[in-house]
């Protein structure tokens, strides 16, 4: 059977979600397959990586291995938004030297489930030369005014054109080491990590720009994206159907008819908080995981964390309001 090899890089406060995101993935992965995951991580003890294994032992045509990046040199420290990130979003760059014996593989975030196959896009593209594939926003990217700040119109007009989401793509490992893309990508990261806002998605976009392709929207669909009506939708000007709102909306209807990942998206997840949208579709995948006892056991730990980070925000924004 084929090998279709998946790698995530998440920290210690993921686990809950990795098991959950894990356990749909392969709940609706194709028998034709073998699927091998890859944790990339820094922080996850024994006990962590047990409970993961624990999930994916389910699977017959699945199994996991963990790889601890901690040697890396990130340049985490220069980064101006980490407060929306963790340091392991950097591996995602760096995996055309993490996984030498592949030439192609699939990443995704793990604050996410899966709600149909992936294998099919682990095949896209056979015959291009490219080095990332990804989901372009099927909405009007209104981070945009933000860049006018440090970036260049050119690097502007780039991002608005090229940018994916980072959140679930397909590698080409092969390409990346014929042109020796990792060295440029990291470099870029660490010299340019005090203006990124996006991180890996504007290292991508700037130094991948003809090398990106485009998955079908349906692998990456925000959970607030169920709930947008119609007639308030802003499509990207950049998409397939620019300007033909009958063919948008047709796409719009379709991605969530045929949604592959649900993706969490925001400073809220659904297992911190009951009002996230599509919240109960999650809660749901972990009950038929076996983890909702280990998800009210950790609901003081996140509980905990909410707190900080709002006593962190009012702090800001009183020093702010002084200033």
């Amino acid at each position: 059977m084929k090998t279709i090899p998946i790698f995530f890089t998440f920290d210690r406060y993921y686990v809950l979600a990795a098991c959950v995101a894990f356990y749909s993935l392969l709940r609706h992965a194709s028998t034709n397959y073998q699927y091998h995951l890859y944790v990339v991580h820094t922080d996850l003890e024994n006990k962590h990586q047990c409970r993961i294994r624990k999930i994916v032992s389910q699977f017959k045509n699945a199994r996991i291995d963990f790889i601890d990046a901690s040697a890396y040199h990130t340049g985490w420290e220069k980064l101006q938004v980490k407060s929306h990130f963790s340091k392991e979003i950097f591996y995602k760059l760096t995996a055309a030297d993490m996984f030498p014996t592949y030439d192609r593989i699939l990443f995704s975030d793990v604050d996410v489930i899966f709600t149909d196959d992936i294998s099919p896009s682990y095949f896209l593209f056979p015959e291009e030369d490219f080095y990332y594939a990804g989901t372009r926003p099927i909405q009007e990217n209104t981070s945009i005014p933000r860049y006018r700040a440090n970036f260049t119109p050119e690097e502007i007009d780039i991002v608005a054109r090229y940018e994916i989401s980072a959140g679930y793509m397909l590698l080409n490992l092969k390409c990346l080491r014929r042109d020796n893309k990792q060295a440029e990508l990291t470099q870029f990261f660490r010299s340019n990590a005090h203006r990124l806002l996006l991180p890996e998605q504007d290292c991508i976009a700037l130094c991948c720009t003809q090398g990106i392709r485009f998955m079908d929207h349906k692998y990456v669909v925000c959970g607030f994206q169920f709930h947008v009506p119609d007639e308030q939708v802003i499509f990207n000007p950049y998409g397939p159907y620019a300007g033909n709102r009958e063919k948008e909306l047709e796409l719009w209807h379709r991605m969530q008819r045929e949604v592959v990942q649900v993706h969490y998206a925001g400073l809220n997840k659904p297992w911190n908080s009951p009002f996230v949208d599509e919240y109960r579709k999650w809660l749901a995948t972990c009950s038929e995981a076996g983890l909702i006892g280990y998800y009210l056991r950790l609901q003081p730990l996140f509980i905990l964390q909410r707190l900080r980070r709002y006593s962190l925000k009012r702090f800001i924004r009183k020093l702010k309001q002084k200033l």
